[in-house]
């Protein structure tokens, strides 16, 4: 496991690891009295750092004594099994073979943290996510954890993302500082609203880390508080 990937795991008490226990803090209250169980996170363009974002806030939330499950959506270019050296046999066996979601748990990878890797990668991904089984797996997954974390494919890319945005109980968008305009992000949350997705926040990722006196500056935008947050 890479330590610049799973930093929350490797170093607990860096400024990252600090920046991560904001975002779950910010979390713990986006849903207004309503719990935020199944979650979508999802990026404008390729590479914006949102698988790392995601498996680093479940390591938090594990963290937190929260059982959390982390689903590799991203059908089409999933990452989670080669970053953790995990076996994938995962989600869309559950379709091919008709498995249980308990089979395909792997227990453990992290304190609290249970991963179902996304499995061989199929003909029609869209068609496969938008099944009622999809929707009874989801259920299933939340009723056995605190939080489910979709990590999903980008918004411009395909339609994945935007997709089960409409069936989760709330969005994250994950974008990287310099890898996308503003008319690509604006366009992103434009998709995702289209479907009323339930849009929590973005997370500002890749923003350059700037030393003085030995702060570390994070920004945060919260979608329902529309505001900036700076932490130091």
């Amino acid at each position: 496991m890479a330590e610049i990937d799973f930093v929350t795991h490797y170093n607990s008490r860096s400024p990252v690891s600090e920046a991560y226990r904001a975002i779950r803090t910010n979390l713990q209250f986006a849903g207004a009295g309503k719990k935020m169980k199944t979650i979508v996170f999802t990026s404008a363009v390729p590479n914006e750092g949102k698988s790392t974002v995601v498996s680093n806030l479940a390591i938090i939330t594990g963290q937190d004594d929260k059982r959390t499950l982390l689903i590799d959506c991203d059908l089409r270019r999933p990452t989670l099994h080669r970053r953790l050296s995990l076996l994938n046999r995962g989600l869309m066996n559950c379709f091919a073979e008709d498995l249980p979601l308990q089979e395909v748990i792997q227990p453990d990878i992290f304190l609290n943290v249970d991963i179902v890797t996304s499995g061989p990668i199929p003909p029609n991904p869209a068609e496969l996510l938008g099944s009622k089984k999809m929707k009874a797996l989801l259920q299933e997954a939340a009723e056995m954890y605190d939080y489910v974390f979709l990590d999903m494919p980008p918004v411009l890319a395909v339609t994945d993302a935007v997709l089960m945005s409409s069936q989760t109980d709330g969005t994250i968008l994950v974008l990287g500082s310099g890898d996308i305009s503003p008319d690509e992000g604006k366009q992103a949350k434009e998709l995702l609203e289209k479907v009323h997705a339930n849009i929590l926040g973005v997370i500002l990722n890749k923003v350059p880390q700037h030393h003085k006196s030995g702060y570390y500056y994070y920004y945060y935008y919260d979608e329902n508080h529309n505001k900036k947050r700076k932490r130091r």
